[in-house]
């Protein structure tokens, strides 16, 4: 038995704008300005936030657009990379991330590859998993040469959609796919997600410059989770692996859910610890706030109606 919402959100105090961070699997970008909301309203924020399975950098940079301190931390190097190398590139170089299937396949299939493969990657794949391209065969040509164009003719990522070569395109797919009864394919077929893929990384990279942070200072780090076992009178922010899913696409083959779990609830007796998922079978465990509208986009049928949840360990839940 749960006691869901036990901490409080005033969502009026939601930071307007859109959420930042890279497109990555498993982002909390969409519920990413209400964890930090919530952290503001429920918890001493004169403390250091530790952002331990940071991944795309959501909880990060939402942190710092805040003014919190925050500690940036994920095992996989090459996103805390990328992180860096798009907050600290121009608008030029973001255009050159759009690539197609050939070249896809040729960066995925290589021994080494640097923090710009890996970005292409990133950009061009299918839920950001970085192993299959965006789109399938049939159409991944039509798909990224209208990206291309639009960005040739109209250099634009936000707003793609009103741009007379989109709209003409997305007429002439209409005619095609009435023709053949598959009405049902055309916002798969219309939508751009090389370019919307493109507005993230772009304010992402305004963060600098739009809040005047110096990212320089951001303390970023390559750990597993016990390395912070040290850790005291801290906030501690965590979305592991969650439980009895696929790990496809991340650096790491399996995780011990039940380790981690051990683990979590022994640094909740001296810091504020706060876990992302869709369900914990510890129950040392509690769900304190559920996110009634972020739920799995990639789930299996039977798991479709999970939502995203925060979880505290139950015995230290109100000692902070």
């Amino acid at each position: 038995m749960t006691n869901e919402n036990n901490l409080k959100l005033d969502e009026r105090q939601i930071r307007k704008g859109r959420p930042i961070g890279l497109p990555y699997q498993g982002s909390k970008k969409k519920i990413s300005k209400k964890i930090i909301e919530i952290i503001k309203q429920n918890f001493d924020t004169n403390k250091p936030i530790y952002d331990i399975f940071g991944g795309g950098g959501a909880i990060t940079a939402e942190c710092l657009i805040n003014g919190l301190e925050v500690h940036y931390n994920d095992i996989d190097k090459s996103i805390t990379d990328m992180f860096q190398r798009v907050i600290t590139s121009d608008r030029e170089y973001l255009k050159s991330l759009i690539i197609n299937r050939q070249d896809f396949y040729k960066i995925r299939d290589k021994e080494n590859k640097t923090i710009d493969d890996n970005l292409k990657l990133l950009v061009n794949s299918f839920g950001n998993n970085r192993i299959t391209y965006l789109y399938n065969k049939d159409i991944s040509d039509i798909k990224y040469n209208l990206a291309k164009e639009i960005i040739k003719k109209h250099d634009v990522f936000y707003g793609y959609r009103k741009t007379e070569t989109y709209l003409k395109a997305k007429s002439t797919f209409k005619e095609q796919l009435e023709r053949l009864e598959q009405l049902e394919r055309l916002q798969q077929l219309t939508a751009l997600q090389q370019l919307e893929r493109l507005q993230q990384l772009q304010a992402l990279r305004q963060l600098e410059r739009m809040q005047k942070i110096n990212i320089g200072n951001l303390e970023i780090t390559n750990h597993d989770y016990k390395h912070f076992s040290y850790l005291t009178d801290t906030i501690i922010y965590l979305d592991p692996p969650y439980e009895n899913t696929h790990l496809k696409g991340y650096s790491i083959d399996t995780f011990d859910s039940k380790a981690f779990y051990d683990w979590a609830y022994k640094m909740s007796k001296n810091n504020t610890v706060l876990m992302s998922s869709y369900e914990v079978s510890d129950e040392r465990f509690e769900s304190v706030f559920e996110f009634k509208k972020a739920r799995s986009t990639f789930a299996p049928t039977s798991a479709g109606n999970r939502t995203e949840k925060l979880f505290m360990a139950k015995q230290w839940t109100y000692w902070h």
